[in-house]
């Protein structure tokens, strides 16, 4: 399908930003040398993105998965593969691009079966009298390992979770999602709206998104 002539020029306009960005000296003199069998350095690389990965895993697995293993595995599969890595984008979303199709792998559970238990979980949380209130996703998401936020994501479709985690808590914009998960900006933007809509219904809130809201 052909761009529109407008659409074409954003992203040309965008990729002409992203090739402008300055490469950190350090993390370059790493890669080199990890690309070469640098175990160790390979190990620093890592070590600067471990932690989003980690945090972004655990929101996008239903409770019982483990965002460890996904971590674990990511590090493997990045060093294995470092060869294939030209430098086109940043390494972290080059990173967390694997962590997503490992985590699109462990997901095995049928949706009804994830529905059934997040609702049970929900209710149980509501009859504990948790305190709900305007902004209860924000906070979710800030709160690191929230337990209740990973059972109502349980309702969010793959897409939805997996762009709703990378917008709203590891602060990507639209258009780097869409080069993460191959979609358009629009896209990304419509599934991330949809998903916190969703979200807020779950956790108790009824009042819709604002159009204008980011």
């Amino acid at each position: 399908m052909a761009l529109s002539p407008s659409l074409a020029d954003s992203r040309n306009s965008a990729q002409a930003r992203e090739s402008r960005k300055e490469k950190d000296p350090e993390e370059l003199a790493l890669l080199e040398l990890a690309k070469k069998g640098d175990t160790v350095a390979y190990g620093k690389l890592f070590e600067r993105y471990a932690d989003r990965i980690r945090r972004m895993s655990i929101l996008v697995l239903p409770p019982h998965f483990s965002a460890e293993d996904v971590v674990q595995e990511t590090f493997v599969r990045g060093m294995t593969r470092l060869e294939s890595y030209r430098g086109e984008g940043d390494l972290c979303s080059w990173l967390v691009t694997i962590a997503i199709n490992i985590c699109r792998h462990q997901v095995r559970t049928p949706k009804r079966k994830m529905e059934l238990s997040c609702q049970e979980s929900l209710d149980r949380e509501h009859h504990f009298g948790r305190v709900r209130s305007r902004g209860v996703v924000t906070k979710a998401v800030q709160k690191e390992d929230n337990r209740l936020l990973r059972v109502a994501m349980g309702y969010l479709t793959e897409a939805q979770r997996e762009v709703f985690v990378l917008h709203y808590q590891d602060g990507l914009a639209y258009e780097d999602i869409g080069k993460i998960l191959d979609m358009r900006a629009g896209a990304a933007r419509a599934l991330a709206h949809r998903a916190k809509a969703t979200l807020r219904e779950k956790l108790g809130i009824s009042s819709p998104i604002p159009p204008n809201a980011d």
